[in-house]
């Protein structure tokens, strides 16, 4: 299973080369609901522009993402090497992570993912970067995050 997991790394690592602005991390802690968050860090070497883009999140099985997600367009341009962090609930990430989180988004949006969603960095409707399967219910495969990140 390792080298699996090396082998979609390194996968991974040859196709985002080109882009800058990834998913790095997602979060649903077991023992604390709010604290759920979604991170995106700029790995190119040049400042990524938002405008236009949106995070959305699949929930479970569905094929169509759920609602129209969160527009990013306000969160940049993002420097080489930053990273946004968006919370469920600022005070609660900030009480459980000890810094504050760039900006918090509603509940029921791409933040409050139980574990077994997908979640989307769009261009639009293009997807630029994604975390899971759209249509594929996420409990049980590669990409389940339930209770953890």
């Amino acid at each position: 299973m390792k080298k699996f997991y090396a082998i979609l790394f390194m996968i991974m690592v040859i196709f985002s080369a080109n882009a800058q602005l990834i998913i790095t991390e997602v979060a649903d802690p077991n023992n604390n609901a709010s604290a759920r968050f979604v991170e995106l860090t700029n790995i190119g070497q040049d400042s990524f522009d938002l405008t236009g883009y949106n995070l959305v999140r699949w929930t479970n099985g569905n094929a169509d993402p759920t609602g129209s997600g969160a527009d990013l367009s306000s969160y940049g341009p993002v420097a080489p090497g930053d990273v946004l962090t968006f919370a469920k609930s600022s005070s609660t990430f900030e009480s459980v992570y000890g810094f504050a989180a760039t900006a918090q988004l509603t509940t029921g949006s791409v933040t409050d993912s139980n574990g077994d969603d997908q979640i989307a960095l769009r261009n639009g409707t293009t997807i630029y970067d994604i975390f899971g399967v759209p249509g594929e219910d996420g409990t049980g495969t590669a990409h389940e995050f339930e209770d953890g990140r």
